[in-house]
């Protein structure tokens, strides 16, 4: 029986080739997304239970008591880990861990690095196999551990064992190490890790003067029995008041330990924590993509099931008389549409692992990998998944269909009226999502735009910036550069805008806050265009002045309320007071031109960390090449990295265009969903009332008036679900800009987004029914009205 019922089902779909293809894709599409989201969704839900010891190993954490409200920190103090290392039996390892920026130059660029220091026995608590050398090379200050990634970055297909590198930490000193291992390729879900590990020795001075009143990254803590952590917990007391003796007007509430592999639901809200968390917004926002698509495509699945159920009223009616049951027909409908789920998954699993991988890896920063191998999770969804999709796509028209009754199918009168409605609603509901989907597509793009045509406050396109790595380097590139009569002037910097900032908390007057810092030379501003709104800018001729001066920009003056009495307001950074002597118009420091306050201070020549050329139009090449030049005869051991000031934000615009795109192909396959549907319905709308357009074409009708006629039903369907797609992202754009201003900026969706959001689904729509429509309207009657 069973096999009759594969055999039928086959059938079934070859015979109803259109039908069946439309449905197969649709659902292979919607598919491909869920596994797609799956795979995302475990790493996440999975991060780091990789490691062995995983469910003994805990992060020392600690709570604050701010405005109110308890603040979790994950970056303890210093000397707590060896605390806990000496004082307590329960407690098997200890791993302190600490980091720092350092810059990598390259012939290319210069590369943003994070250096972990870690404790000898970071590789006996964490499982990170290694691809070559030997976990005991961390007791060698000197030996660097590269992970995989990092490896292939400097030294593609080479093992780098015995190469020599060199970096070069934030106050210009260079730190020579030597590549003694490199990591095998950390897994998907890791989300503590590392790029570049050596020992945690004291030698190196980001490790100097640590004491009860300083922090490092991260405590890791593995304890003989899970249970114990409860014990250690409540004997914190003592070290939290070493800690709030040395820390008198920030002190530590409690001291708090989280699981790595079982991490707390709140982890993701603990600032400065050393490993990822899942945010639950993840989760909602893969799931719903997971969801639209899914209901698009079952949507379809029942609409062209029950716009069908005509050609299949005498096999229903002759199957019935002959002694079929309800419970078989059921049977036999649901079968036949597992096949084409299962049909539809195997084609997901390639569009998964042939498009949308690839895909979400290009704008993701976890990778996503489609493995079969050791991955029951993986089974098991897909299994699911097939169940879940056969039963809601074809649980409903198997139901609907199996209870006709033979007299009335005989009969002539099987009516369907009574379920136009709930199609209709059906077909709406796809279309609501369509719009959703490609409204998002549009305003998502229309807002790159606008954060890329954002004004600058200055000219960037006569700007060339020059990185250093050396405290020496900017007087003698400056020296040798001012010989160019390309360029008009230079300055020096620490913070550049565009690049890099300094996030410093201080007092505004009476308040106190966290405001954007740069620390720049006195003509800085000059060279690089930023407008002097009123005050003076800071004097080269009069350094101690300067040494206790500020300018500040148009945002904070507004968020402080200052007006026109800015100049001589007052602005500590500890127990150090500056004066305003000058306020600056507003300048582009994001690439969302986003407006924050910003403080200008003046920085010592010997800490500059960019020399910034302003030249004469059109001679951009001739200063890169002079730089160049300058540069290799005075630093042959490191190449010159440069840039124009105009390219500072085309990373960020390139992430921008990937996540439309990504975007886009989403919201692009969700209305082909919708239109492959509405074709499907389309195809059999068109197919009942052939004989009345024929009718009306002999008492007639003209062709536009015979399209207006067939597709009134459908134009009306999405002119509704286009309002009410609108209107519901209109009001929750608005909404999450409201709370996202920080870092969206002024950017607000015109009206020409959501018309042109509106349109594409239309004539995309009226593309998919457009070919059938004009064929109906130029049907010859004699075919149609003839009496076979």
């Amino acid at each position: 029986m069973l096999s009759n019922y594969f055999i039928l089902a086959y059938r079934n779909l070859i015979s109803n080739k259109i039908t069946s293809t439309i449905n197969i894709v649709g659902l292979s599409i919607a598919i491909a997304c869920g596994i797609a989201v799956f795979l995302i969704l475990k790493n996440f839900w999975t991060l780091d239970d990789f490691h062995v010891n995983g469910d003994r190993i805990f992060m020392v954490e600690y709570t604050i008591e701010s405005e109110g409200a308890t603040l979790t920190y994950g970056d303890p103090p210093a000397l707590l880990g060896s605390a806990l290392a000496s004082d307590f039996p329960q407690v098997k390892k200890v791993v302190r861990v600490e980091k720092e920026g350092v810059r990598v130059f390259t012939k290319e660029s210069v590369i943003g690095e994070m250096i972990t220091y870690a404790d000898t026995n970071f590789f006996q608590m964490f499982t990170f196999p290694l691809k070559y050398g030997s976990p005991s090379v961390l007791s060698d200050p000197t030996a660097l551990i590269l992970s995989n990634e990092t490896a292939e970055k400097y030294f593609p297909g080479q093992n780098p064992v015995g190469q020599a590198f060199t970096v070069i930490r934030d106050n210009q000193e260079k730190k020579e190490f030597t590549i003694q291992a490199v990591a095998e390729k950390f897994p998907d879900n890791t989300g503590f890790h590392f790029a570049m590990l050596t020992g945690y020795h004291e030698v190196h001075a980001a490790l100097k003067n640590q004491d009860w009143s300083s922090h490092i990254a991260a405590v890791f803590i593995e304890t003989l029995q899970p249970k114990d952590v409860v014990t250690i917990a409540s004997l914190m007391n003592p070290y939290i008041a070493l800690y709030n003796t040395k820390n008198i007007e920030k002190p530590i509430k409690s001291i708090v330990f989280d699981n790595l592999r079982h991490p707390a639901p709140s982890a993701y809200d603990v600032y400065r924590r050393p490993a990822e968390a899942n945010h639950p917004f993840i989760t909602i926002l893969f799931s719903s993509i997971a969801l639209l698509m899914l209901g698009l495509s079952c949507f379809n699945y029942i609409n062209i099931s029950l716009g069908a159920v005509t050609r299949r009223l005498k096999e229903i009616g002759i199957r019935k008389v002959m002694g079929g049951t309800r419970g078989q027909l059921i049977a036999q409908f649901m079968i036949e549409n597992l096949l084409l789920c299962f049909v539809a998954m195997l084609l997901g699993l390639v569009i998964t692992a042939g498009f949308l991988v690839p895909l979400f890896n290009g704008i993701m920063i976890m990778n996503i990998s489609l493995s079969f191998a050791k991955n029951m999770p993986l089974w098991g969804f897909l299994g699911g998944m097939l169940a879940f999709t056969a039963l809601a796509s074809g649980a409903y028209p198997a139901l609907y269909v199996s209870a006709f009754q033979p007299l009335a199918v005989f009969a002539g009168k099987q009516k369907f009226g009574n379920k136009t409605t709930f199609r209709r609603v059906l077909l709406t509901v796809q279309f609501v999502l369509a719009f959703l989907a490609v409204i998002g597509g549009v305003v998502l793009t229309s807002m790159g735009q606008q954060w890329k045509a954002v004004s600058w406050g200055y000219n960037p396109d006569q700007t060339m910036v020059l990185r250093l790595s050396d405290s020496t380097q900017y007087q003698r590139m400056k020296q040798s550069l001012s010989q160019n009569a390309a360029i008009t002037s230079i300055a020096g910097t620490v913070e550049h805008v565009g690049e890099s900032i300094s996030i410093q908390e201080l007092w505004v007057g009476e308040e106190k806050a966290r405001v954007m810092c740069f620390n720049v030379g006195a003509d800085y501003l000059d060279v690089m265009g930023l407008k002097i709104r009123s005050g003076q800018c800071f004097d080269p001729s009069r350094p101690a002045e300067n040494a206790t001066s500020v300018l500040v920009n148009e945002t904070l003056i507004q968020k402080y309320q200052w007006g026109a009495s800015a100049l001589g307001q007052t602005i500590r950074v500890g127990e150090k007071a500056y004066h305003v002597i000058g306020t600056v118009k507003d300048f582009k420091g994001f690439g969302t031109g986003a407006m924050r306050p910003a403080v200008f201070f003046a920085a010592k020549e010997s800490d500059f960390q960019y020399l910034v050329a302003n030249f004469e139009p059109g001679k951009g090449a001739n200063v890169a090449s002079n730089m160049e030049e300058i540069w290799k005869s005075n630093f042959s051991g490191l190449s010159a990295s440069h840039f124009y000031q105009k390219d500072v934000f085309d990373g960020f615009n390139t992430t921008v265009q990937s996540m439309s795109a990504a975007f886009g192909y989403i919201a692009a396959l969700a209305l082909l969903i919708a239109c492959m549907g509405l074709y499907g319905l389309a195809t059999q709308h068109f197919a009942r009332r052939a004989k009345e357009v024929s009718v009306r074409k002999v008492l007639g009708a003209s062709i536009r008036q015979i399209i207006v006629l067939v597709n009134r039903e459908f134009m009306v369907l999405l002119l509704i679900a286009g309002c009410i797609s609108t209107s519901i992202c209109y009001v929750g754009i608005h909404i999450a800009l409201q709370y996202t201003q920080e870092f969206t900026g002024s950017f607000k969706p015109s009206l020409s987004s959501f018309v042109v959001a509106n349109l594409i689904v239309i004539i995309t729509a009226g593309i998919a029914v457009g070919r059938q429509s004009w064929r109906m309207a130029n049907m010859q009657l004699s075919e149609v009205l003839k009496n076979d």
